[in-house]
């Protein structure tokens, strides 16, 4: 009866369990398989018979923070009709296997996990240099292109290169594939090798403000639109309103200039937000140290109100033209660069106005990888680190 019990809370009910051994720092279990009736694997031939016995041992899944090996009884049979000779099968260990499934899967939900391979390895009982061996056959192969396709780059110092780049489908969230190299040569053969009809399954692609990624999407992209994620250009606006602020910092005395640095979060927050008494001291900023100041900041506001606002695309799209139109005319520098910008990327800022689609989801994906990379310590070998980052991010 107390056998039985042990049985089940071990997971070991086709085994029947002869000694466990309850040490310091590891639990040892010796168990064997009742005898049952089985068959030639190479002839079928049931005239067998059992020609030795061979202990085998078997790592197994940790318990209570416990090392566990099972010492495994095994027979080998020899077959009277044919005489070859062959081993009683099993569900706990594979064959030419040491590692049992158990101990395999406990190893694969921990790779899951933002923990080093060192400290997996110290609490499976196992080498590092085998958790390496492991993660190449973890890393899968890329998943279909989606309708939505985001990309971005990360660094990620693995491999030959420093900076990686992740594709994820902005509709589910799934990581599609992860790619060793941002160079624009690495990405064209890469995408080419995809066929035709798949890419142009791909109605939108997300990105940054950067030739590279537009230019994919303009050569293998055809039936796509290119869309600029809000962020990278929204900080265009904002940024000028902080190049003009530091501009005006610079010229103050000491003890004024402290008092005026700290206005930095008042300019650059959205108005919306700010309380009743930061709105004053904001107002008394604006008005009271520079005139380029408050062009450039209602000119900020101005913009993010666009963005958010729930205007029909063509009120939008108009309002767009205005306001990069005013800008370029400004005689303010830092303005004129940003409207520089946006005249440049006009048609992707265009696109993102009429959908919801964003590069916000790939961002949260890419702080997760900087936090598997930092508790890692890096991971020299790009393979092993695209199968944590699938693991960990999935």
């Amino acid at each position: 009866m107390h056998n039985n019990i042990t049985k089940k809370l071990l997971n070991l009910e086709e085994f029947s369990i002869k000694k466990i051994k309850n040490l310091p720092k590891e639990l040892q279990i010796y168990v064997n398989r009742p005898v049952s009736d089985c068959s030639c694997p190479k002839c079928y031939s049931t005239s067998i018979k059992i020609h030795d016995y061979r202990t085998q041992k078997i790592k197994d899944a940790p318990i209570r923070d416990k090392a566990v090996t099972i010492f495994y009884r095994k027979r080998r049979y020899l077959c009277k009709s044919c005489g070859k000779k062959f081993y009683e099968s099993n569900n706990i260990v594979a064959r030419y296997h040491r590692l049992s499934k158990r101990l395999v899967a406990y190893v694969v939900e921990q790779l899951s996990s933002m923990t080093s391979a060192k400290s997996i390895s110290k609490s499976a009982n196992i080498s590092s240099n085998l958790i390496s061996r492991l993660l190449p056959c973890l890393s899968i192969p890329r998943k279909p292109l989606p309708r939505v396709l985001c990309i971005d780059e990360f660094r990620g110092n693995s491999g030959h290169f420093k900076y990686q780049v992740l594709l994820l489908d902005g509709e589910t969230h799934e990581i599609i594939d992860v790619l060793e190299c941002r160079y624009k040569h690495f990405l064209c053969d890469y995408f080419k090798h995809i066929p035709e009809s798949e890419r142009n399954n791909v109605k939108y692609v997300v990105g940054d403000l950067w030739e590279t990624y537009s230019d994919i999407a303009f050569t293998y992209f055809r039936k796509a639109k290119y869309i600029a994620d809000h962020f990278h250009f929204i900080r265009y606006a904002v940024q000028a309103v902080d190049k003009i602020r530091k501009n005006v910092q610079r010229k103050l005395p000491k003890k004024e200039r402290k008092y005026f640095k700290h206005s930095r979060h008042l300019l650059l927050s959205n108005h919306n937000k700010l309380t009743e008494k930061n709105c004053e001291d904001l107002l008394f900023i604006l008005n009271n140290y520079s005139e380029n100041l408050r062009i450039a900041y209602k000119q900020k506001e101005l913009f993010c109100n666009l963005i958010s606002s729930d205007d029909t695309y063509e009120n939008k799209v108009a309002f767009l033209k205005d306001w990069v139109w005013q800008n370029l005319n400004s005689g303010i520098p830092e303005l004129v660069e940003c409207a520089k910008t946006f005249q440049h990327w006009f048609q992707a800022i265009r696109n993102s106005l009429t959908v919801p689609f964003s590069n916000g989801p790939i961002e949260g994906k890419n702080n997760k990888i900087k936090v598997l990379k930092r508790v890692t310590y890096g991971m020299k070998k790009f393979v092993d680190f695209k199968a944590r980052i699938l693991l960990a991010c999935s």
